[in-house]
């Protein structure tokens, strides 16, 4: 069928408001105008060229106006009398409008009555009086009641997990035993996924933990991500990193010979490992007074505590003195039995003979004056080229 009963438009700007009618008609009033959907009076029609609607405010991007012909078939346009004659002009305009009315079989009437005609629709395509179809994405959102869409209208993997929202699954929707192991992604679960007191004895079947993945658990429970040990092996244990001053990603890379991602070791370290090699550690003060003014591995140099060391020294021989006795010819008498202090004066032989003696003989003694003595201690150095405590070579390891 090549008639035309209406035209939709979609508005492409904000300003358009003139909108071309492009099926004939019999009088103005017969064109309607809808926007969206909605049947509006707000218009006027233009004949001074090409016939037009023209909108009182012009529609906003995106809305849709439909411009439709609604012959009015209540009365006829002419009527007849007894004896007058009969003109082809209304004729054919009572023709016109019988046959505009049947064309508009189908548009939707002011009065909401529905006749139809062949064709599409818009949103409906009607093959036939009993055959209408709703065109392809024709159903809008707007269009459907709360909870209209129920487990019957979902087809089989309707659903896809693009479809849904972030956290829109709780377990309120989750039925009992719904989720299967087959179900569950490797390393799905995590530790976070776990609440505390979660995993009972009677959860862990027997056989389903390996020895591996004890020690692995075991591990990450007593030894955090940046956890520090000493291991009697020249290469670390699994898990862990030399303590040896090399420079680590933040994220995945390559660190002596191990790939893995070390972004929670990056977050606990920075860029390098600590250099334990040949260092004694010492803990950090934290406040206590002992070690002030360190920071978490801070590095400190060699010292020693001030002190003194004392040297003592034996009395020594004072070496040679010289005493000197002076006569001036004088002798001491010999008594015989004993000598006696007096000095004879006239230079006997002391052989005991009666002499007068001298009492102030002029005889003295030369003996050395108050003196001292200087004493020089030598302490002798002894020792290697450090200050240490006695202690064990271990490697030092970091957790990665």
């Amino acid at each position: 069928m090549a008639y035309i009963t209406e035209v939709t438009y979609t508005q492409t700007g904000n300003t358009n408001k003139d909108f071309l009618v492009t099926f004939p008609f019999i009088a103005t009033t017969d064109i309607k105008v809808q926007l969206e959907g909605v049947t509006t009076s707000a218009f006027t029609i233009d004949q001074t060229g090409a016939t037009k609607v023209v909108m009182d405010t012009a529609p906003t991007a995106g809305q849709k106006i439909r411009v439709f012909r609604d012959t009015d078939i209540d009365a006829i346009e002419a009527t007849y009398s007894a004896g007058s004659s009969i003109r082809s002009t209304d004729l054919n305009t009572n023709n016109r409008q019988l046959l505009y009315a049947a064309q508009e079989f189908g548009t939707l009437k002011e009065d909401n009555s529905v006749s139809f005609t062949l064709g599409n629709k818009g949103d409906i395509n009607v093959n036939s009086s009993s055959d209408w179809v709703i065109n392809n994405n024709a159903i809008e959102l707007a269009m459907m009641t709360d909870n209209s869409v129920g487990t019957d209208e979902l087809v089989n993997s309707s659903v896809t997990s693009a479809k849904l929202a972030s956290a829109t699954i709780t377990d309120s929707e989750l039925s009992t035993n719904a989720v299967i192991e087959a179900k569950i992604a490797s390393d799905a679960v995590t530790e976070n996924k776990i609440k505390d007191g979660a995993v009972t004895a009677d959860k862990i079947p027997n056989g389903t933990i390996s020895l591996a993945k004890l020690a692995a658990g075991i591990s990450a429970l007593f030894s955090p991500v940046g956890a520090i040990i000493y291991y009697p092996k020249a290469t670390p244990p699994t898990g862990y990193l030399k303590c040896n001053g090399d420079t680590i990603p933040n994220g995945s890379g390559t660190v002596q010979g191990i790939t893995t991602d070390f972004t929670d070791l990056y977050a606990v370290i920075g860029a390098t490992l600590p250099d334990l090699r040949g260092e004694f550690v010492r803990g950090l003060d934290d406040g206590r007074g002992i070690d002030s003014s360190r920071t978490v591995n801070s590095a400190q140099g060699d010292d020693n505590k001030a002190h003194t060391h004392t040297a003592t020294a034996s009395s020594a021989s004072a070496g040679g003195h010289t005493h000197n006795v002076s006569y001036n010819q004088q002798q001491v008498e010999d008594t015989g039995s004993a000598w006696t202090t007096d000095i004879r004066k006239d230079g006997g032989d002391g052989d005991g003979g009666s002499t007068a003696y001298n009492d102030n003989p002029g005889g003295f003694i030369n003996t050395d004056g108050a003196h001292s003595h200087t004493v020089t201690a030598t302490v002798a150095s002894s020792g290697g080229t450090e200050a240490r405590p006695r202690n064990v070579a271990l490697l030092a390891c970091i957790k990665y």
